[in-house]
């Protein structure tokens, strides 16, 4: 299992201003230049053109790496007819994926609604400010888009909180079983401070950020689509190892949505 902190920049990674990834394109390269160059190139080789030898499936936790996943598979899928070294390249799996926006921010009004969690009024706002949204990513107008999907939903960019937290109470839109926070989601960078840790994973005293400047370099690819490299990946990955399971409490990744997405790329 090999675990890389990607795009450069998040967690213990690291770069100067002019390294950090500002769209997907350079997201799939950084990350297949890092991979292409794994010292030794035992870790894809092994076996050589063995079916059994080392093996890449690429995963993503949830939300953006849902772009960040089909981008490095994409790569993979396109570079490797022509590599000296062919990585093993099994698919992909991509968790609660932020891939096309446009359909996802369409969706929000009529989801909350249903679910209760707005009323009339402010459902028909929503819907309002999304179609506006919708408008911007239609004239690629990236950084309007994603100030209105800041606004209803996001909420990290502003230091505000969110349209969405203001009229539901709640801040926690990875699942709306939980309205807030749940305290052990801050455990995790108390816990990479501890020496023992940090000597375990071999990182010394690098700094663990937290990836705000990494969005900051991305925010005009957020309201992008990478519709068309998933579409390529599950195509070909098929029956293999594409997979795709929407989180169904989540609020942020709508699971309708997620499956018209799916319906309309013929992906299910």
């Amino acid at each position: 299992m090999l675990y890389i902190d990607n795009p450069v920049g998040t967690g213990i990674s690291f770069t100067d201003d002019t390294g950090y990834a500002v769209n997907q394109d350079d997201v799939g390269r950084d990350l297949y230049s890092a991979m292409d160059g794994t010292e030794d190139d035992v870790l894809w080789e092994d076996e050589g053109e063995d079916e059994n030898s080392e093996e890449c499936d690429c995963e993503d936790a949830c939300i953006y790496a849902g772009k960040y996943v089909p981008a490095i598979g994409y790569y993979i899928h396109t570079h490797n007819p022509t590599a000296k070294v062919k990585i093993n390249f099994k698919g992909v799996a991509i968790g609660d994926g932020f891939c096309d926006p446009e359909m996802m921010l369409g969706g929000y009004a009529q989801f909350l609604y249903q679910i209760g969690l707005v009323d009339e009024k402010q459902r028909d706002y929503v819907q309002q400010q999304a179609d506006l949204g919708v408008i911007y990513i239609q004239q690629k107008k990236w950084t309007e888009a994603f100030e209105i999907f800041n606004f209803l939903i996001n909420g990290d960019e502003t230091g505000i909180p969110s349209y969405s937290q203001n009229v539901t109470g709640c801040s926690n839109f990875f699942n709306m079983l939980q309205c807030q926070w749940p305290d052990d989601q801050e455990y995790f960078g108390e816990f990479l401070l501890l020496p023992e840790e940090r000597k375990s994973i071999h990182v010394a005293n690098l700094t663990f950020h937290d990836g705000s400047t990494v969005e900051k370099h991305l925010l005009e690819d957020v309201m992008n689509t990478i519709k068309p490299w998933l579409a390529i990946l599950m195509d070909n990955y098929k029956g293999k190892e594409a997979t795709y399971p929407p989180f169904h409490p989540s609020i942020i990744i709508l699971l309708p949505v997620t499956v018209l997405v799916m319906e309309e790329q013929e992906l299910v």
